[in-house]
């Protein structure tokens, strides 16, 4: 298997770090948490650039030639640090417009997405950190041709700047059955709907979301009624996959950066990086990523083939990137020292963003689990 990038996924990859050395340092990204119209104004870079439109392939308006040309994209953003909400609007929201909506409505959903003009943002599950659209915490009933939605959600990611948000409700039968949840595409100013912004311990946008008797139309309707499940949990594959690769960019560039430190580092008349205990600590490192990496790459091949297929390797790469990112993370900051939980250095950022990456769309327990079901449902 070939895991290098081809000639046009280099081109994205050389081009997105270029772009994000000019505009996403450490500094510029204090600078823009504290600066709403200024990330607004990057986002719409990143759309001119044509990031939004390389996460949708050429067949739905975009330029990607598959969907791992986006997981090219979140791995640069991992080395990076980046907070925009890509991987919500872009990655989630967008496979979920590609999926679930057709005709008119589908192209211009899309474009709208593609041009930065949209920010879309998934209420499905319980909480943020897990994903089972089965549990959701809203429920919708019919009301004439319509339909009557409630409900609260307490962390709903990319909800603090979302334009639309795509709910996932339930429309009959109980709570944890797959069958009976419904996805609507709701405007964020519709009335009933309301929302507290926050960031997370990640530095990402989020919000409370609570909707009160939002009327919306059968035209709302984001794939079928009583079907919607399916889609968020394809959506949410592609989204497993996309924080893989982000972890990626992340590992890599705490590895030459903790070499560096060391090499620079004097304790006890030498440099840290003399001590030969240190130096195995940064072999593992080095061990942890490549593994790590080859699972994440194979992953990201895999999204547009037979659906076991994604989904076993899909839930596999996260398992191990879940492992390996907390290990690589830990063993950056120990060798650091003190240095390396200071907000003035971004060590101890990504960290902060891997392990919370390790919990994201379900921690590596729920991921094993699901892999292994999926491994015996197979065999049988």
């Amino acid at each position: 298997m070939d895991f290098n990038h081809d000639d046009n996924q280099r081109m994205l990859f050389d081009m997105v770090d270029r772009f994000l050395d000019d505009k996403h340092d450490l500094a510029k990204r204090h600078k823009l948490l504290g600066d709403p119209a200024a990330e607004a104004a990057l986002w719409r870079e990143m759309a001119e650039l044509g990031l939004m439109g390389a996460a949708f392939t050429e067949d739905v308006g975009g330029f990607a030639s598959s969907s791992a040309d986006a997981m090219v994209i979140m791995e640069r953003f991992g080395r990076h640090l980046v907070t925009q909400p890509y991987l919500y609007t872009a990655i989630i929201g967008g496979r979920l417009l590609t999926d679930g909506l057709s005709g008119d409505a589908r192209d211009a959903a899309i474009a709208a997405v593609i041009a930065g003009e949209q920010h879309l943002a998934l209420a499905a599950g319980g909480a943020h950190l897990l994903r089972s659209p089965q549990d959701t915490t809203f429920t919708a009933r019919r009301d004439g041709a319509g339909w009557l939605i409630d409900g609260r959600m307490p962390v709903v990611m990319n909800g603090d700047r979302a334009d639309r948000f795509i709910v996932a409700a339930r429309t009959s039968g109980s709570f944890g059955e797959v069958d009976g949840v419904t996805l609507f595409l709701v405007d964020a100013a519709i009335p009933g709907l309301s929302r507290r912004a926050f960031r997370t311990i990640d530095a990402f946008g989020a919000a409370e979301l609570v909707l009160e008797r939002v009327a919306v139309g059968a035209e709302n309707l984001l794939g079928p009624a009583d079907g919607g499940a399916p889609l968020v949990e394809t959506a949410l594959d592609h989204g497993v996959v996309a924080i893989c690769n982000e972890a990626i960019g992340s590992m890599e560039y705490l590895i030459p950066a903790t070499a560096e430190y060391t090499r620079t580092r004097i304790q006890y008349g030498a440099p840290l990086a003399k001590f030969q205990v240190l130096q195995h600590r940064m072999a593992d490192m080095y061990i942890q990523t490549q593994t790590a990496k080859s699972m994440a790459l194979v992953a990201a091949m895999s999204l547009d083939g037979e659906a076991a297929e994604r989904q076993r390797m899909a839930s596999a790469a996260k398992a191990q990137v879940a492992r390996s990112g907390k290990f690589v993370g830990y063993q950056a900051v120990q060798l650091h020292g003190g240095m390396g939980v200071s907000e003035e250095l971004d060590i101890g950022h990504h960290y902060i963003r891997l392990n919370m990456i390790g919990h994201l769309f379900g921690d590596t327990s729920y991921h094993l689990r699901r892999f292994g079901a999926l491994a015996r449902s197979e065999a049988a």
